[in-house]
C-alpha cells in the first residue's frame, strides 16, 4: 500500500459516513481484494485515504421481519456457507462460489463485490434475480434501494457522497435457482457472460421467475419480457415456450466486443447459459 495513504478506523457507521463525505479520495476497504491489487499497481492515483470498515459489525446474516439481511461485510466464504443462504437461495451460493479462489472468498465481501459495480461481479445477477434490495446508510440517514437500479453504468452506482452499503435484504422465501458463467477457464476467471435463474412458487403450478444477466450490457439487467412470459405459464413450462423464452433471453443482451470476447459469441451464449440453468432448476 503506497505509504501516504491515509488509514481510518471509524468506530461507527456515522464516523465512516463522515470521513467517506469529507474525504472526496477516500474508498471504503474491508477484503480488499480488488481495491488493493489496483493501488498497489498505480491505478487507482486519486485515492488518499483508506477506510476500513472490518470492524462495524457488517458481517451478520439473520432472519427478521420477513426479510434475510446478509451484512456488507460478509465474505463470500461466509454467504456461501450460512443455513440461511443455502436454505434459500441456492443461485446467490452458486455465484459466490464462482468469487476467485478459496483464498479470495475468504478475504472478498459482498459489499465489495457490489459496490465494484462490475457488470461481470458474480454476486450481482443472484442478488437482482432474487430481488435484493441494498440498504444504505449516509450521512442524511438510512434510504433503501432494488439492486436492479443500484448500478448506472460500469463502476458507476446511485451512491451520493458520504454513502456505504450496509447490508442487502432479500426477501424470506425458499427459492429454486442458478448460476452460471463462461470465462477463459473453468475456473478462478472473469464472466465473459453469465446469468442467474431463481423461482419460486407464486400458485399452485405456478412459478415466479426472475432472469439476470451479467458481462452483456454496461450494468447487470433483467430479461423482463422471458420473466413474464415464464410467470405467466404452468411449471415446468413447455417446450415451446422455452424457445421462446430463450429468444427474449438473447434479445435483452446489449454486449460488446473486448479483449474477453466478441459481442455475438456472447449474445448467442446467454442462451445456452438460459437453458442450462432451466434443466439445472428443473432437475
Amino acid at each position: 500500500m503506497d505509504s501516504l495513504a491515509r488509514v481510518h478506523f471509524p468506530a461507527t457507521l456515522s464516523e465512516a459516513a463522515a470521513i467517506l463525505r469529507a474525504r472526496p479520495g477516500a474508498r471504503l476497504i474491508a477484503g480488499g481484494t480488488d481495491l488493493l491489487v489496483k493501488h498497489r499497481n498505480g491505478l487507482l492515483p486519486e485515492v488518499t485515504d483508506f477506510i476500513d470498515v472490518t470492524g462495524l459489525g457488517l458481517h451478520e446474516i439473520v432472519l427478521a421481519d420477513g426479510q434475510v439481511r446478509i451484512g456488507s461485510g460478509c465474505t463470500m466464504t461466509a454467504v456461501a456457507g450460512h443455513p440461511l443462504v443455502r436454505e434459500r437461495f441456492p443461485a446467490l451460493v452458486q455465484g459466490a462460489m464462482q468469487v476467485g479462489a478459496f483464498q479470495i472468498r475468504n478475504a472478498a465481501t459482498l459489499g465489495g463485490n457490489v459496490g465494484n459495480a462490475s457488470p461481470a461481479g458474480d454476486s450481482i445477477p443472484p442478488l437482482v434475480s432474487l430481488d435484493a434490495v441494498a440498504l444504505l446508510f449516509g450521512p442524511d440517514g438510512r434510504r433503501t434501494v432494488p439492486l436492479a437500479e443500484f448500478f448506472t453504468g460500469p463502476g458507476k452506482t446511485v451512491l451520493q457522497p458520504g454513502e456505504l452499503i450496509e447490508a442487502f435484504l432479500l426477501p424470506d422465501r425458499r427459492t429454486a435457482g442458478a448460476f452460471l458463467k463462461l470465462g477463459e477457464r473453468r475456473a478462478h476467471a472473469i464472466s465473459k457472460v453469465s446469468l442467474a435463474f431463481s423461482c419460486w412458487e407464486s400458485a399452485p403450478g405456478r412459478r415466479e421467475v426472475r432472469i439476470a444477466l451479467g458481462a452483456v450490457a454496461p450494468t447487470v439487467i433483467r430479461c423482463r419480457k422471458a420473466e413474464e412470459l415464464l410467470s405467466a405459464a404452468p411449471w415446468p413450462p413447455p417446450a415451446e415456450l422455452v424457445d421462446k423464452a430463450r429468444a427474449l433471453v438473447v434479445e435483452a443482451a446489449r454486449p460488446i466486443d473486448d479483449l474477453r470476447s466478441q459481442k455475438e459469441y456472447r449474445r448467442r451464449m446467454t442462451g445456452v447459459l438460459f437453458q442450462r440453468a432451466l434443466e439445472q432448476v428443473r432437475a
